[in-house]
């Protein structure tokens, strides 16, 4: 019986991915097992956005060859770094952000004998690889890629160089997924990629996808990360009209200086970002609007952190994810100067994340009282005996469920950021 075992790091792309490539192990005849067990091959399904992404795919890779394993290493470090890969002691073969559906066979032909296969090419021009999958295993929450690769170059960014450049999935392929996810028990839709806001199909847009979604009875849907630099308000008009849209839109801001973001090559100012949001909360009951944001990013001077600080205020954003700038070869931010040195970044990502926690709290708090519709997974830690699960605004919920229920609850009271329902 051959085994296989995964492990992902990164996004929700990534996440999709594995789930394709594992279910290509299944119909050839493997047995899933989980990371760190006797395995013939583990697949390590890698991400290289930051240093700490290289750090952590390294220490798998290591992990996993120590073990006896063959392993092959996946994704965007991978595309990136297949050569150096290859020299690692335990790596057998690379499989870089494309050919994916050859992954079983890469495997096969290690179990007969061959070593060092390098499966990864250049990726430019190239069109979108289609995958399906057909399963979310135990949980009810599908992630569904429909896009791949970015177009815009932000100056710090290494994903269109491992990702090239955007291609979009047919939307028939998109609905027939769906479909056959929500058949086999899924009720929530997430539709990721790495820039889906550029999604375009035969004339079909991403508010498009999100109408013909909403016809699917019995899920909800949730978008990935989307940029306010590419939709207006249109898009916001078509996807509001969506009865199961849920109303939690991430939009990756970076900054919240004008000059900061002109050095990042974004393609909005803060107004324009502004705007957006107050868009959404025109066409939106009380929506959860969630970021990213960079600290330290070269060249920012104290007076440009504090304008994002004021940002954030504005924005009362209902959660951020803060990273301390990291510098990719390969980017023209790694020649931006002067740089910030790491303990400023560190320290300014800092308080970033505590005035982030506040506005997470001040939104949390501000929904006791109402209502809730939440999908639940997991055994809760904070209020034993319940379940947890996110809301429709992202919040995370415990309540008495069932596992894997969609259901609606009173938001009651609320414990370092996890709210209870009844």
């Amino acid at each position: 019986m051959k085994k296989v075992a995964f492990y992902t790091l990164g996004c929700k792309v990534n996440a999709y991915d594995s789930a394709y490539m594992q279910e290509l192990f299944l119909k050839n005849g493997y047995t899933p097992v989980g990371f760190g067990a006797p395995a013939d091959i583990v697949v390590i399904n890698t991400c290289t956005v930051t240093a700490t992404a290289d750090k952590k795919s390294r220490a798998a890779i290591r992990r996993a060859a120590a073990a006896g394993s063959k392993v092959i290493v996946a994704g965007c470090m991978a595309q990136k770094q297949a050569k150096e890969l290859l020299e690692m002691d335990g790596v057998c073969a690379v499989v870089g952000t494309d050919d994916r559906a050859k992954i079983a066979d890469v495997a096969e032909r290690l179990l007969q004998g061959q070593v060092c296969i390098d499966m990864v090419h250049d990726i430019a021009g190239c069109a979108y690889e289609d995958m399906h999958v057909g399963t979310t295993g135990d949980k009810t929450r599908a992630i569904v890629k429909i896009q791949e690769g970015c177009d815009n170059f932000c100056s710090y960014c290494i994903i269109p160089y491992v990702r090239g450049r955007s291609r979009s999935r047919r939307m028939s392929g998109i609905l027939d997924e769906a479909k056959t996810l929500a058949d086999t028990g899924a009720k929530e839709i997430v539709l990721t990629g790495i820039h889906i806001a550029s999604y375009a199909d035969n004339g079909h847009l991403l508010g498009d996808v999100v109408c013909a979604l909403d016809e699917i009875a019995g899920i909800r849907i949730r978008l990935g990360s989307i940029e306010p630099g590419v939709l207006g308000e249109d898009f916001i008009r078509q996807v509001s009209s969506a009865q199961s849209i849920c109303p939690h839109f991430h939009l990756s801001l970076q900054s919240g200086s004008a000059s900061v973001l002109k050095r990042m090559n974004r393609k909005y100012s803060p107004e324009e970002y502004m705007n957006f949001v107050n868009l959404l909360r025109l066409y939106f009951n009380r929506p959860a609007i969630t970021t990213d944001i960079i600290a330290g990013f070269p060249g920012e001077t104290p007076y440009e952190h504090n304008e994002t600080m004021k940002f954030v205020e504005q924005a009362g954003f209902s959660r951020i994810h803060v990273f301390p700038f990291s510098a990719r070869e390969g980017t023209k931010a790694c020649n931006i100067f002067p740089k910030v040195p790491k303990r400023v970044a560190k320290e300014r990502a800092s308080a970033l994340i505590r005035l982030g926690d506040e506005y997470e709290m001040k939104y949390i708090n501000a929904m006791i009282g109402r209502k809730a519709q939440v999908l639940f997974e997991d055994a809760s830690d904070a209020f034993k005996g319940c379940l947890e699960g996110y809301s429709e605004r992202y919040i995370r919920v415990a309540a008495h469920a069932k596992s894997n229920e969609l259901k609606t609850v009173t938001i009651a009271r609320v414990c370092d950021k996890i709210a209870f329902g009844s």
